[in-house]
């Protein structure tokens, strides 16, 4: 029973001196006297693990973020300036536009206004070679008497139109003979105008024959 008791003293002692070891070993580590996780890997601590805030953004996100708002703002002031050609372009093309419009229309009336010149010369035309016609058919004295109170213009283009027609026809004109029916005042002017290649360029030329009054009645 005694030697029980010795064995029973020895394992309390060899657990009492282990312990003490223990205890001492980890008083050394805590002082830093020696380092714990040396000689016992399994106590060597990992790194903590730091729980990231994913909302908060890191300084290279930030720095991306900045980069990418600088380049839409770049990409709205290009935006802004080639709407800016656009709208100048678009302005100028209206423009354009008007003008060949304008020139559309000046061009039309143009047009419009030597159809109705030539028109109104066809006319002019006609009604001279019917009015030569009557006047060369008419007596003499009564074709000089009608032919006084025409403007001086008128009476010569009708007695050019007589002379034209007298030589397609192969006849003599009698227009030399009316004129020396007029007065001599009036023959001297209606001569000297007659004889004037620029007479037709007079304003007023031609007004009487223009006019369905002036007509010579039969």
């Amino acid at each position: 029973m005694a030697s029980v008791t010795d064995k029973t003293r020895s394992f309390f002692l060899i657990l009492l001196i282990f312990f003490l070891i223990t205890i001492g070993f980890f008083i050394f580590d805590y002082f830093q006297v020696l380092n714990a996780e040396d000689y016992l890997p399994f106590l060597k601590r990992s790194p903590s693990f730091v729980n990231q805030d994913l909302l908060s953004p890191t300084e290279l996100e930030k720095l991306e973020m900045e980069k990418a708002r600088e380049r839409l703002i770049s990409d709205k002031e290009e935006l802004d300036r080639l709407r800016t050609e656009l709208d100048s372009a678009k302005n100028s093309l209206a423009t354009d536009k008007e003008r060949l419009e304008e020139l559309k229309e000046g061009i039309q009336k143009k047009e419009k206004e030597m159809a109705d010149k030539a028109k109104r010369e066809s006319a002019r035309s006609e009604k001279v070679k019917v009015l030569a016609n009557k006047v060369a058919n008419m007596p003499p004295e009564s074709a000089r008497d009608m032919l006084l109170n025409w403007p001086d213009y008128d009476i010569i283009e009708v007695f050019e139109q007589m002379d034209k027609d007298a030589e397609e026809e192969g006849r003599p004109t009698i227009t030399t003979y009316l004129l020396t029916l007029f007065p001599a005042e009036r023959r001297s002017v209606i001569s000297n105008k007659w004889l004037d290649a620029s007479a037709k360029n007079v304003p007023g030329y031609g007004k009487t024959l223009d006019d369905e009054d002036g007509e010579p009645s039969d």
